[in-house]
């Protein structure tokens, strides 16, 4: 309990002491950010904002059709629903995956399938991060010679082999299948049994290459029009970027993100100005990182207003781990 209450407030002090520096640092130049945004493309932003609203409909509906692979069927409108509940989350729990747990926990109280509902979501965002390494290598192959930034050539290649590394551990054929408890018992060997009954329903999706394809092009189409997204704002404050080198940065961006904090806030926006400097300027690339922080706190005021008005509704009683 100790360690996870280090943890958590070591996610904290991540979290805001490198937006605190980050804010240091751009002090002197909050006048001309204001200036960028005050003369901002508004309609642009009004359009980033629908096409988002749009992909939330696309991210609910790649979970309900791994849900099925799972044999759990759900309303595209109870997906939503729990999606934008996880952007809530993902924004006051101590992790960027905290919006994750909190989907898989509301959908094993609706089905009383807990371990299939935790392998459905961790599916998802193993396909979400397979789609973003796809882009980024590919990405390198068109543009990676042109870049003078060793660490942006070398960081996408890395991250790409070990996440296959880690699928072809994951949907490897499974021999050894869970079995009915033993009896043993002890905190470890709980959890020994708890991780083998998980990764045998993440191991059920290799009998179901069609749906991994679909999975696999949503998450494509999600990433491509988040990069034209994040390409749409450039415009809109007047910034000047092949989108096509995009499509290198922004997973770079997505992937530092991921590093403990606060759902990436702080380390998020720092990859923004890090990457995105050299080709529009400090000044437009933390203005890009703001608008950017602005539509994630948006999606999660929507997700608390639904958690708030709305509440998920569970089943009663014991949920087993079927």
């Amino acid at each position: 309990m100790v360690k996870i209450k280090l943890s958590i407030v070591l996610r904290f002090v991540v979290s805001l002491g490198l937006l605190l520096v980050l804010i240091w640092i751009m002090r002197k130049d909050a006048r001309e950010i204001l200036g960028i945004l005050k003369g901002s493309n508004k309609a642009l932003i009004l359009l980033v904002v629908f096409i988002n609203m749009l992909l939330t409909i696309v991210v609910a509906y790649r979970l309900k059709l791994l849900l099925s692979g799972q044999k759990i069927l759900l309303s595209i409108k109870d997906m939503v629903h729990l999606t934008f509940i996880g952007y809530f989350f993902n924004s006051f729990l101590p992790t960027a995956i905290g919006g994750d747990i909190a989907k898989a926990y509301y959908i094993s109280k609706k089905t009383d399938n807990k371990v299939a509902s935790y392998a459905a979501v961790l599916a998802d965002r193993i396909l979400g991060l397979v789609a973003t390494l796809l882009i980024a290598l590919v990405g390198l192959l068109f543009i990676g010679k042109s870049l003078d930034n060793k660490f942006i050539v070398w960081m996408g290649p890395v991250v790409f082999l070990l996440t296959v590394a880690i699928i072809a551990i994951l949907l490897k054929k499974n021999n050894t299948p869970a079995k009915a408890s033993s009896g043993k018992s002890g905190i470890f060997y709980a959890i020994k049994e708890k991780l083998l009954k998980l990764y045998t329903s993440i191991n059920l999706y290799r009998n179901s290459p069609a749906l991994l394809v679909k999975g696999i092009v949503l998450s494509l189409g999600l990433q491509t029009m988040s990069i034209v997204s994040i390409y749409l704002l450039i415009l809109c404050i007047g910034g000047d970027i092949p989108i096509f080198r995009l499509f290198l940065i922004i997973p770079l961006v997505w992937a530092v993100s991921m590093l403990p904090s606060l759902n990436g806030l702080g380390v998020r926006e720092g990859a923004f100005v890090y990457f995105l400097k050299g080709y529009i300027g400090p000044e437009k690339a933390f203005t890009i990182s703001l608008l950017w922080l602005s539509l994630i706190m948006l999606y999660s005021i929507i997700g608390g207003v639904f958690q708030l008005l709305y509440p998920v509704k569970v089943k009663g009683g014991y949920s087993n781990d079927r």
